[in-house]
């Protein structure tokens, strides 16, 4: 009844509405949005939900749905207000009307799950319980121009006999085993969650099975006994500008020197062949950013570009 008293209709989504959801999408994160190249895929994933709401036939909101940890809980993701709508109620409503429409159709679902950025406030915490937080280091260079310091960087850590832990690349077996592990489990991973790209994820075997089919690259510092784990999703175009790639790459544990080889080993492996400007996110443990970015200046020369004011993941039940 609200969302017909704001003339609201809800639908879901197809690839006909592509360019009105980029319309809305437009102001979404300053430039670094990953929604252009997630949507058609999002689409068409058989456990994701994805919703629009119209006013007038034209597309003002969006929000998804994806349904993971074995069909026990809803993370809710993407979410898009066209700037006009924003604070009229619209996102709530939207948020309403796909997860009543998830649950009839995964029956099963108990939790609901977000990643939000920035402080949150105490009445976040009414409603949800904080399941981890990682802060977030923005990294913007050229990749041509980054390569030769990360290779000096890495022969100066090599060098001084104390500051490299060289990485292991973790097989699809190895990751199975590793993630799975409960000291990892308990001890690596922030609140037992892996975080894939502000997507969390609780460490079971299927959704393992979901990100093993992700272009991820595993790392770790050891395969028998971790204490520091990383993933990076391969780079993507992104709107900020033409050549501009978004690259991801999720840290876990709270050792510095593993950090801080993955860290470098991940980069090097990722940007070795793009061409051009990189916007470069990277995920830790909260302890480790300040040490991460002076090495960052130190070493590369470079700052962090914004304050996202962490990645929190949310939980309460449905």
């Amino acid at each position: 009844m609200e969302a017909a008293s704001q003339g609201l209709e809800f639908c879901l989504a197809e690839e006909a509405h592509f360019e009105q959801v980029m319309s809305i999408s437009g102001d979404v994160y300053g430039g670094i949005d990953y929604m252009p190249v997630r949507y058609r895929g999002w689409i068409r994933e058989p456990d994701r939900r994805v919703v629009l709401a119209k006013k007038e036939g034209r597309v003002i909101a969006l929000v998804s749905v994806n349904v993971v940890d074995d069909g026990h809980t809803a993370v809710v993701e993407g979410l898009r207000v066209a700037p006009a709508e924003r604070g009229k109620g619209v996102a709530g409503l939207i948020q309403r009307h796909c997860l009543e429409l998830t649950k009839a159709q995964f029956p099963e679902l108990e939790l609901r799950r977000c990643t939000r950025s920035r402080p949150l406030g105490p009445e976040v915490f009414v409603k949800f319980q904080l399941v981890c937080k990682q802060e977030i280091l923005a990294l913007c260079f050229e990749a041509a121009e980054i390569l030769p310091k990360l290779e000096a960087a890495v022969e100066q850590m090599k060098a001084s006999g104390a500051g490299w832990e060289e990485p292991v690349v973790l097989g699809a077996d190895d990751v199975r085993r590793v993630f799975l592990s409960p000291g990892v489990v308990r001890d690596v991973l922030p609140g037992e969650t892996i975080v894939q790209d502000w997507a969390p994820y609780k460490a079971s075997r299927s959704n393992l099975e979901t990100l093993l089919k992700r272009d991820l690259v595993w790392m770790a510092d050891s395969k028998d006994e971790p204490s520091v784990l990383s993933l990076c999703q391969a780079p993507y175009s992104i709107p900020m500008g033409a050549g501009w790639q978004r690259l991801n790459i999720d840290i876990f544990g709270k050792q510095l020197p593993g950090a801080r080889s993955q860290f470098l080993a991940q980069l090097r492996g990722a940007i070795g062949t793009l061409p051009g400007p990189v916007y470069c996110l990277l995920y830790m443990e909260p302890s480790l950013w300040q040490q991460m970015h002076s090495f960052c200046q130190r070493a590369l020369g470079l700052s962090n570009d914004r304050d996202f004011g962490g990645q929190y993941v949310l939980e309460t039940g449905i």
